[in-house]
């Protein structure tokens, strides 16, 4: 990284027309053309990267022809003629957590450094965890669903089958428990809650707030553990369709399960004929296999399923902790020092 220093082309294309919330802010485009002195040409994209998951499908031309004198690039994903065009290319920041859909092949061989941003979403993320437990745990569904049809339903809350529950002494699994999963399993545990960890290498650093951490062999033990699953991991190989009709039979009878990372993550087949069978007191999906979710779909059909449009990390304090990330690690690849939040390729994360 010894040329870094002397100076480079940074390519940023991290915009929306649409969406204010994915825009990258003009003021922090100008902090890193600041940052970079006069040595770092910096380049920011007004065209719209309407992107899902972890990256759009296609890139148009001027970024194509862009992206080949960059050095560093910074974009939501990066897809394959992008990367085929980006012969200089030495490191790529994605605006995404996850980044499955970025590993291409050119990506592994070349040796580019690749850097995402997890962690950035952890906090509005963790907070969408414990809105739908309480969702859940006090029947907003039963009230909403009732109230809609002009219905009193007292007697499904009072009653002997009431579903109310606190969330204190309650149990939580959290599959995954990285950045976002440790921000949820924190705000759980300050609620009362067991919070039981499930991660790819239990025991590398201390989590005071987990009452347990166990390995992905050990997942079915903890599902049958928990009233609330929750998905925080990112979809590779080794996790794809990692909760079936097996996994799903171990829960809990009247568990929730809740999924905010990846939709390939959950067989939705499965989990639809769960729910038809009474088998789960209910689920909360933020992400979907086919997103936008299909008018058809059958976790359209269920009243006890919450369903938000892959909203769960939007938060005006988004570009805070984004910026921050970008310059810090803009300043590390300056300077030759370790960049914060690399990817391992062979692991997907």
């Amino acid at each position: 990284m010894a040329d870094a220093a002397a100076g480079g082309r940074l390519l940023i294309w991290m915009h929306s027309d649409r969406f204010p919330a994915w825009r990258i802010p003009e003021s922090l485009v100008e902090q890193l053309r600041s940052d970079g002195g006069g040595g770092w040409e910096i380049e920011a994209i007004p065209i719209s990267a309407e992107a899902g998951g972890d990256g759009p499908d296609r890139a148009p031309g001027p970024v194509r022809e862009a992206i080949s004198r960059a050095d560093v690039y910074f974009g939501y994903g990066i897809t394959g003629e992008l990367l085929e065009a980006a012969g200089r290319l030495k490191w790529f920041h994605s605006g995404a957590a996850g980044v499955g859909g970025s590993l291409k092949a050119g990506m592994r061989e070349r040796g580019v450094a690749m850097t995402n941003s997890a962690g950035v979403y952890a906090d509005p993320l963790a907070e969408w965890a414990i809105g739908g437990m309480l969702y859940f745990a006090r029947g907003f569904d039963i009230a909403v669903g009732a109230m809609r049809k002009k219905s009193w339903p007292y007697e499904e809350l009072a009653g002997a089958e009431s579903p109310l529950r606190e969330l204190a002494g309650s149990t939580v699994a959290i599959i995954g428990y990285g950045g976002i999963g440790r921000a949820i399993g924190m705000r759980a545990k300050a609620l009362g809650m067991q919070v039981l960890a499930v991660r790819a290498r239990p025991g590398r650093t201390m989590l005071p707030e987990a009452d347990g951490e166990f390995g992905p062999e050990q997942l079915g033990e903890v599902l049958g553990k928990a009233d609330y699953v929750v998905l925080a991991l990112p979809e590779t190989d080794r996790t794809r369709q990692l909760i079936g009709a097996a996994e799903i039979a171990a829960m809990r009878p009247g568990a929730v399960l809740m999924n905010l990372s990846r939709g390939g993550i959950v067989d939705e087949a499965e989990l639809s004929r769960a729910l038809d069978a009474g088998a789960l007191r209910g689920a909360a999906l933020d992400v979907f296999r086919t997103e936008p979710l299909p008018p058809d779909s059958p976790l359209r059909e269920h009243g006890n399923v919450l369903l938000t449009p892959h909203a769960g990390s939007i938060s005006p304090r988004y570009w805070d902790r984004q910026g921050a990330l970008m310059r810090r690690n803009f300043e590390n690849w300056r300077t030759g020092l370790p960049l914060e939040n690399q990817v391992d390729k062979e692991r997907g994360y």
